[in-house]
């Protein structure tokens, strides 16, 4: 049994502090990369509280699932640029031909 109960919420008086940013501003000038599932887009009116934003993304998600449309993966870049979507390319897996791995193996 341990010792110290473990702690999922992170206490106040810890090494990290909130008002320093966990990406340096040098990172955002070649952009930061996330790999995340694309479900859809739609025109809806500015929201002004947070009861609008998460009835408007239920309302896209509710959407796209009922026409059956599958969610993509796409990597988004932030940067001081702007926001950059693409479909990320799926990578030709290698296999194992004798002692080494190929990617053309007969």
């Amino acid at each position: 049994m341990p010792s110290k109960k473990y702690n999922l919420v992170q206490n106040p008086g810890d090494d990290l502090d909130s008002r320093i940013p966990l990406v340096p501003d040098e990172a955002f000038q070649h952009g930061i990369n996330f790999n995340v599932k694309f479900i859809g887009a739609m025109d809806i009116p500015r929201p002004t509280s947070r009861v609008e934003i998460v009835a408007a993304m239920r309302r896209v998600r509710f959407e796209f699932k009922s026409k059956g449309i599958k969610k993509r993966k796409v990597s988004v870049t932030v940067s001081t640029e702007g926001i950059r979507t693409s479909i990320r390319k799926k990578t030709k897996g290698r296999k194992k031909c004798g002692d080494s791995y190929e990617t053309n193996c007969y």
